[in-house]
């Protein structure tokens, strides 16, 4: 299948481009400017592998959580392309992308959510690959450490260390991963995640609300 993936769910650009036998990818620090670059490093790409937009079989897109300004701009651009060329999408969860980058047996995925939360899910990777428990928003303490994983992913066990003394036995804590969008490449391929029509492309959230209020924020610094 010839596919594309764009993922903005965090201040990465994280784009790739399937081609059968070739994959071509950009995956770059971004701060705030995915709106203004993620279309023309689109364009790039389509033209290295010298294809056109309508030679796809779909486009990919990373559907959250994360970023909500981020989320939106990767489905607004995935959407829009899809309508132009006639093209499915396929929506891959954020956390499913860290843990097929993580390369472990089993792994429980934690990604900061801001305001003092984080978004958490275990997995079993490899060949039998399944999400063993749902996508939630939960407060650091609150997060537990299932039997049997070997490996914690994500920036929420650096950015809330509290988190890294649940760990036992061979548990290991590996660097900050970032979902990558050849990872979506590769979840896309797996045929596990339905293709849509673009007007049914859905983001997860998670949480719905945006940000702390002023005295939420005061009462945190207190």
């Amino acid at each position: 299948m010839k596919l594309l993936a764009i993922d903005t769910s965090s201040s990465y650009l994280s784009l790739a481009l399937s081609l059968d036998n070739q994959l071509l990818n950009f995956h770059e620090e971004m701060g705030q400017k995915h709106a203004e670059r993620t279309l023309p490093e689109i364009q790039r790409l389509l033209q290295q592998a010298d294809i056109a937009l309508t030679d796809l079989d779909a486009i990919v897109y990373g559907q959250g959580p994360g970023s909500f300004t981020g989320l939106r701009i990767a489905c607004g651009l995935a959407q829009g392309l899809a309508f132009s060329a006639g093209l499915p999408l396929i929506g891959i969860p954020t956390l499913d992308a860290v843990a097929q980058q993580s390369a472990a047996d089993q792994v429980l995925v934690c990604l900061d959510a801001r305001m003092q939360q984080v978004y958490c899910a275990s997995y079993q990777t490899g060949p039998a690959w399944q999400r063993l428990t749902p996508i939630t928003l939960q407060d650091p303490q609150d997060v537990t450490l299932p039997d049997g994983i070997t490996l914690l992913a994500g920036d929420g066990f650096t950015n809330y260390p509290a988190l890294l003394p649940a760990q036992r036995g061979s548990t290991r804590h590996t660097g900050i991963l970032r979902a990558d969008a050849r990872a979506h490449i590769e979840l896309a391929l797996s045929g596990r995640y339905p293709q849509q029509h673009p007007r049914e492309a859905e983001l997860l959230y998670v949480r719905n609300k945006v940000a702390l209020t002023s005295l939420e924020q005061q009462a945190l610094k207190g």
